[in-house]
């Protein structure tokens, strides 16, 4: 009885330990505003730089990263000078925003 006892305690802890130790992902999620296309530039889930030419007044875009730590940044240039705003987003929260009363803005985060 006392073997089966400490098999099951030792599982247990094995079992805890090990769930544990699972890397938590987190939803990362950029969006502009705007009432002209731009020039979009942001760091991706890798930590690349990534750009899009020519975005849409509303774009978006998403993804998931277990890289904690990682910087976060956001740059909007309108194409041709109307204001632009945008948002950074962590896991569904608001994390960083920029209301640009320019044709211009850059924000930035970092992931937890």
């Amino acid at each position: 009885m006392k073997k089966l006892i400490f098999f099951s305690l030792l599982t247990l802890m094995a079992i805890f330990t090990f769930s544990c130790k699972k890397s938590s992902s987190h939803v990362v999620k950029y969006t502009i505003q705007g009432t002209a296309k731009s020039t979009v530039t942001f760091t991706d889930q890798n930590e690349n730089t990534q750009t899009v030419v020519n975005a849409d007044a509303n774009w978006t875009t998403s993804f998931a990263s277990t890289e904690h730590g990682l910087m976060l940044k956001l740059t909007v240039i309108s194409i041709d000078g109307s204001n632009v705003g945008g948002k950074i987003f962590i896991d569904g929260n608001q994390t960083a925003q920029s209301n640009g009363n320019s044709g211009s803005i850059s924000v930035s985060a970092k992931l937890p």
